[in-house]
């Protein structure tokens, strides 16, 4: 059996694009499956039966000129025959860079250029391009499920709606959450709002003070917000981990999507009521670091334009009402 060394060190979402090639590899290809990644990654990977070795790597730990040959030596000390390097196999690729001079193409350049499925362009990366449709996994143990189990009881009945507040940047934050959320909890009197997300995101949720809005940001891991996704009746979320991670399950998700679009991430995903902004900069498909110099802003919620005009409030409120139709038509029939 032939043993790969599979390198990705990110995000949660960058690893969650990955997961399904290892099944691949293991199952389809015969493969013994090693697999390198920092904090984030072995969250994601924990638990999964298609890795062999998981292999934890410390963050800035090498400088980045010499990754590359301290994976060659990675690969030699652990006698793997092949090595595959997904490190950036997504940004500046499809996400692009500012240093990158396609930055600055047309925005119909920067279309033809990235918009590819995550999932599908990792398999080609990999040297498999006529595999198309993976969707990501993550593994949970017996004991996680029972904590998620016994938190689930307090809410029996309940329409849960996992929200996450906000990704790693301020372009991945939607500034009318606390609108959406009223008028649902007004018309909807068994729905519950699950909120979600870093400790940052706790100062978000000080404007949502209803005792439906359950606040979990900064207080659940990622894997529990993960399990979550799992049990929620629906998700929504930015393009972040949590989008990834509802993809893993039939759970219908609401992704809020601006600088990306549904064919990049949900395309695959079952039960997708994902939303594209609708504003002349979106899809832009650019790495955003600091949107105050790189975006137009929006003066009054302080948040990106894509955000802030790009997702219409009452639209949101829309598609989770026909979400919430959706699977309270299916509870009854089921029922009947």
């Amino acid at each position: 059996m032939r043993r790969i060394i599979v390198i990705r060190l990110g995000a949660y979402g960058d690893c969650l694009v990955v997961s399904p090639l290892l099944r691949f590899l293991k199952e389809k290809k015969n493969k013994e499956v090693f697999v390198l990644t920092q904090d984030r990654g072995m969250e994601v990977f924990k638990n999964n039966p298609f890795i062999d070795k998981l292999i934890y790597h410390e963050p800035d730990s090498i400088p980045p000129e010499k990754l590359g040959e301290y994976f060659e030596a990675l690969k030699s000390s652990y006698e793997c025959d092949e090595l595959l390097d997904l490190c950036e196999s997504i940004e500046c690729k499809l996400v692009l860079h500012p240093s990158q001079p396609q930055y600055n193409w047309t925005k119909e350049e920067r279309f033809k250029l990235c918009n590819k499925n995550y999932y599908d362009f990792t398999f080609e990366l990999a040297g498999y391009p006529e595999e198309k449709g993976h969707l990501p996994e993550m593994y949970f143990t017996d004991e996680e499920e029972e904590r998620n189990a016994e938190f689930r009881k307090d809410f029996l009945g309940s329409f849960i709606i996992l929200w996450c507040l906000s990704g790693s940047a301020l372009h991945k934050s939607y500034p009318y959450t606390a609108y959406v959320m009223h008028q649902i909890l007004k018309k909807y009197p068994d729905v519950v709002f699950i909120t979600v997300g870093d400790e940052k995101c706790q100062i978000l949720e000080t404007e949502l003070n209803n005792e439906r809005i359950i606040h979990k940001s900064g207080k659940w891991s990622f894997r529990e917000t993960a399990l979550m996704c799992k049990y929620a009746s629906l998700v929504v979320s930015p393009d972040t981990g949590v989008l990834h991670a509802s993809g893993c399950f039939d759970t219908p998700k609401i992704g809020l999507l601006n600088h990306t679009t549904r064919e990049n991430i949900t395309k695959y995903f079952k039960n997708d009521f994902s939303i594209e902004a609708k504003v002349s900069c979106a899809p832009c498909f650019r790495l955003i670091y600091d949107a105050h110099l790189q975006c137009p802003i929006d003066p009054i919620t302080d948040t990106c334009w894509c955000s802030a005009f790009g997702i219409d409030a009452d639209l949101l409120v829309e598609r989770i009402e026909e979400v919430y139709d959706k699977v309270s038509s299916l509870q009854e029939t089921n029922i009947g």
